[in-house]
């Protein structure tokens, strides 16, 4: 297994530094630290789920996923994600989008 380096975009690495501390940091790190262990444990999560729009948009090979956090307070956050390796790119943490 290879470690894989975290390569955050700004506004993504804004928010892992503004929630890190917060109740949700517990998780997010735990999310942060399986990606960069093992990113295909979180591929086959069920909750993750790929990007196809995203990945159209970019016109790059790399598939972008998203995983879900659950925050203890009921919202969902979520961390986009590809590799590209060695690295693990995180795009987005933020809220997820509320679904209709």
């Amino acid at each position: 297994m290879t470690i894989r380096l975290l390569d955050f975009a700004p506004d993504a690495w804004q928010a892992y530094q503004r929630l890190r501390t917060g109740e949700i940091g517990d998780r997010l790190r735990q999310v942060l630290e399986q990606l960069a262990d093992d990113s295909a444990v979180v591929r086959a999560d069920p909750r993750s789920s790929r990007y196809l729009t995203i990945e159209r948009e970019l016109r790059q090979a790399s598939q972008v996923w998203g995983t879900p956090i659950a925050g203890g307070d009921g919202a969902r956050w979520l961390v986009i994600w590809r590799e590209i390796a060695p690295v693990i790119e995180i795009g987005y943490i933020g809220p997820a989008p509320s679904m209709p």
